[in-house]
């Protein structure tokens, strides 16, 4: 999970990079789409940052099944969102 998430992580992170400079005089984000897609990818690698926190904590011994679930459900949501947020970026 940590080898995926590093590998989405810094996929997305250098698309808004790429993104963030354009070749056109002015702001990259022109519209409430690149608002909105922007905020979509950022609010994914937040959760990408959680979850790579929550893995790498092993100071939690006690319902580690839980946790466990509980880290495995955002990071299936953090990467869903990535993947929407891309979608966006290449359809707008």
């Amino acid at each position: 999970m940590v080898t995926s998430i590093g590998i989405v992580m810094g996929f997305l992170l250098a698309f808004a990079a790429n993104w963030a400079v354009s070749d056109h005089e002015g702001p990259a984000l022109q519209d409430s789409v690149d608002w909105l897609v922007a905020g979509v990818i950022l609010v994914s690698i937040s959760l990408m940052v959680v979850v790579l926190a929550r893995l790498l904590d092993n100071r939690r011994r006690e319902a580690t099944g839980r946790r466990y679930q509980t880290t495995f459900r955002l990071y299936i949501a953090a990467i869903t969102i990535g993947l929407l947020g891309l979608t966006g970026a290449l359809l707008v």
